[in-house]
């Protein structure tokens, strides 16, 4: 197989910001960066989603607003641009949505950008000062956009245990790296959002996952209920 040493890009994933490697190929070195974009979505060496989780909803915002002919359209039903909002514009924003770990500042700029998509449908402005919950009563709606970044997660965590991911996928989620414990709080985890919304640990989980009709019975609420973020991230 050819490689063409212009392309791949090396990137180590550590809290450090100093560490460089060299890998030479054909005599050539390859770049080390600190992100790139594999598959639609971008990675850091840091291992942080925030910043992938603020560049979809720029994405999505800014689909919203191609979209804004449609969606402030007084001849259309309200029923039928909720829908357009949820397949075309929602829809951009999910993708990726199960290799995420939320921190409570990424659930509440969700939370936000759910109810700016609604603000943008029925063109309120800040100004008018209406809060959030008169805006779902007017449409008859209920938050939602959280609920479904919870129910990918859940499903891609059964995927994972059910072995359907490859032996590789569970591993990186049961695998423990030896390293020095770092001072201060420790890092919340991609394990830690399952944990919380489910309410059990994560051997738990693992054993009530292989019978799926427990497992449906445990999250199917989950994924009908706001997930909750009083815990400190």
């Amino acid at each position: 197989m050819y490689i063409n040493a212009q392309k791949p890009k090396i990137m180590v994933v550590s809290r450090q910001d100093n560490i460089s490697v060299q890998v030479d190929h054909e005599g050539e070195s390859l770049e080390q960066v600190h992100d790139f974009k594999f598959l639609g979505s971008y990675k850091s060496a840091d291992a942080d989603c925030t910043k992938e989780i603020k560049r979809r909803i720029a994405l999505t915002r800014q689909k919203a607003v191609v979209l804004a002919s449609i969606l402030k359209d007084k001849n259309i039903k309200t029923a039928t641009k909720v829908k357009v909002m949820k397949s075309m514009v929602w829809a951009l924003f999910q993708y990726g949505v199960e290799g995420w770990t939320l921190k409570k500042s990424d659930r509440n700029g969700i939370k936000a950008l759910e109810m700016w998509c609604h603000r943008k449908m029925l063109s309120i402005s800040w100004q008018e000062h209406r809060t959030n919950d008169s805006i779902l009563t007017e449409l008859g709606l209920k938050r939602e956009l959280i609920e479904r970044v919870a129910k990918l997660k859940l499903q891609y965590f059964s995927h994972i245990t059910w072995g359907n991911a490859g032996q590789l996928a569970l591993t990186v989620l049961e695998g423990i790296m030896e390293e020095l414990q770092h001072q201060g709080r420790p890092r919340r985890q991609w394990i830690h959002d399952i944990e919380e919304w489910t309410g059990c640990k994560y051997i738990q989980l693992k054993e009530m996952s292989q019978n799926r009709a427990q497992w449906r019975r445990k999250t199917s609420p989950i994924c009908c209920r706001q997930p909750s973020s009083r815990k400190a991230d």
